[in-house]
Order: C-alpha cells, then sequence, then structure tokens
C-alpha cells in the first residue's frame, strides 16, 4: 500500500504505531482527525513519505519540528491549525520539500520568512493567515518560491510583490537600450510569425482533420530564421502542435520586464491572458539576437519550450 487517507475519525496510541510501522508508504492524508504532536513524533520517521496532508488537526509548531526530520518529503498541505510558523525553522536544511501549504493558520510573517529560507522551496500557499504585505514584500528576495495567497491581497499588490522578486534578480550590470530594442524586435517579429503559422496550421486542420504535409517545414524555417540552433525534443518545431484562435500561443503576450545578465544574453518577462509568467532567453550569436527557449514560473523556472 502506497498511500494511505483517514478522515472524521479518532485513533490510539497503537493505531498510530501500525500507520508508522507502513515503511513503504508514499502518501498520508488526515482530515478532521484531531491528530496531536505526539502523534506526529511517531509518523516523522517514514522514510519514503512524500506527501503528507494534515487538515484541520491539532497540530502546532512543535509537529513542523518533527516533520522536519521526513528527509523525502516534497509536500506538506496544513489547513486549520495551531500554528504561527515558527516550527519552519527545523526545516532550514532540508533538501527536498517543494510545496508547503499552511492555510487558515495563524502563520505570521515572521514564519513567512522562515519558509522562504528553505532551500529548495517553490511554491507556497498563505490563505486566511496572518500573514501582511510588508511581510511579502520582505521575501521578495527570493526569486524562486511563488507566493500563492489567493485573496488576501489585491491583484495591484501581487503584481508588486512580483515585480520587486524580479528588481532583485536583475544584474547590477547596465542594460543597454539598443540591444534591448533589437532583440525585442526579433522577439516580436517570432511571435508573429508562429502566429501566423498557427492560424495557417489552425485553417488546414479544420478542412482535413490532420497536419498539412508542409506544416513541419513551415515551422522548421521559422526556426531557422529566429531562433537559435539546438535540439528542441518534444517541442516545436521536432514535435508539432497548435494554439488556436483568437489568443493563439503568443497572442497576447504582455512585456512585463526586462534583464540583461550579459552583453550576449537579455530576458524578456511576460504574462499572457490567464496571467501565467513567461520569460524568454535572446541570445546574440555571430552577432544577430536569437529567441533561445521559453520559460514558464511553477515552484521556480521551468522550461516550457518554444
Amino acid at each position: 500500500m502506497s498511500s494511505l487517507q483517514f478522515k472524521d475519525r479518532t485513533f490510539t496510541t497503537e493505531e498510530i504505531r501500525d500507520i508508522a510501522a507502513q515503511t513503504k508508504l508514499l502518501g498520508l492524508s488526515f482530515e478532521n482527525c484531531p491528530i496531536t504532536d505526539e502523534d506526529i513524533a511517531q509518523l516523522c520517521h517514514l522514510p519514503k513519505l512524500v506527501n503528507l496532508s494534515l487538515e484541520h488537526t491539532n497540530i502546532t509548531d512543535r509537529s513542523l519540528e518533527h516533520l522536519a526530520n521526513l528527509l523525502a518529503l516534497n509536500y506538506l498541505f496544513i489547513t486549520g491549525a495551531n500554528l504561527n510558523g515558527s516550527g519552519f525553522k527545523s526545516f532550514e536544511n532540508h533538501r527536498k520539500i517543494d510545496c508547503i501549504w499552511a492555510c487558515s493558520t495563524k502563520l505570521n510573517d515572521d514564519g513567512l520568512r522562515l519558509l522562504a529560507n528553505i532551500p529548495k522551496l517553490g511554491t507556497i500557499r498563505i490563505l486566511d493567515t496572518a500573514v501582511t504585505f510588508e511581510g511579502l514584500l520582505s521575501v521578495a528576495d527570493n526569486q524562486r518560491i511563488c507566493v500563492v495567497a489567493d485573496d488576501m491581497f489585491s491583484r495591484e499588490q501581487m503584481e508588486q510583490f512580483e515585480q520587486e522578486q524580479r528588481n532583485q534578480a536583475k544584474s547590477k550590470k547596465n542594460t543597454n537600450p539598443e540591444a534591448v530594442e533589437e532583440a525585442r524586435a526579433i522577439l516580436l517579429s517570432f511571435f508573429q510569425a508562429m502566429t501566423d503559422w498557427e492560424k495557417y496550421a489552425e485553417a488546414s486542420f479544420a478542412s482535413s482533420q490532420q497536419f498539412a504535409p508542409d506544416l513541419q517545414p513551415k515551422c522548421e524555417a521559422i526556426f531557422h530564421q529566429y531562433c537559435t540552433d539546438k535540439p528542441r525534443n518534444g517541442y516545436r518545431p521536432t514535435g508539432l502542435f497548435f494554439a488556436g484562435g483568437p489568443k493563439y500561443t503568443y497572442g497576447e503576450e504582455q512585456f512585463t520586464d526586462v534583464e540583461q545578465p550579459s552583453k550576449n544574453k537579455i530576458i524578456f518577462y511576460t504574462k499572457n491572458h490567464n496571467d501565467f509568467q513567461y520569460r524568454y532567453l535572446v541570445l546574440k550569436k555571430e552577432n544577430e539576437w536569437r529567441v533561445d527557449e521559453r520559460q514558464w514560473h511553477s515552484t521556480g523556472w521551468k522550461k516550457n519550450g518554444l
């Protein structure tokens, strides 16, 4: 058995010990169960546990000190608990955990800062907590983390936080305005060429329910004209796919920021019509700017393919 789920029940000490003896468990969930810090102390040695959900239990920050001993833990979902986050200090050397929820808790600004110090943490969800906007801004120096606050802060405040993350990520080197405009022009031309290609793909597929024979060569020609020459297995132009209208893949990209880490590398940040965050790496190769890669923000920046 790889996972166990419990809802609306209490446990004896013996039953908790029986669960703790399931050393092959990968997932464990308690919902509306009066699990205590003492119970967590019994469960914190499961060697393979990756996913733990504690929804409306009786745990406090003491449990966090125990949970840090789950060295394989990748996802920790806590909702409805009497903790302020001080116990997250115990996770400061944890090398696996990627996502933590601390919703409907007393998590405060200090607790959020402890969360932001966890080495591999990518996503933090803080709905219905005591975190203030000032506390949120205080962790903007960590550009890796994505903070999900639901409706705790306004859209404008979240955009300000994201902008501050980008500001602090920028290189101290000066940006060359002329180079930025040249690189942006190449990127925009690529966007337009791919949008025209997707319109053609959409029309041809609608008429025949299959890819037109010249669809891949047309896509390859666009990449040859605008992009760096490198393998793109699983992505265009090797792996064909298209987004339909009216948005298409690049139809409503809005530029939000730019940085120039080096003379031959410029990064453009955008948002699309769904508010997904992307960034585009544009490189100078043989005295020409070329689009190299697209990444999207999900627990850090990840390759997304052009």
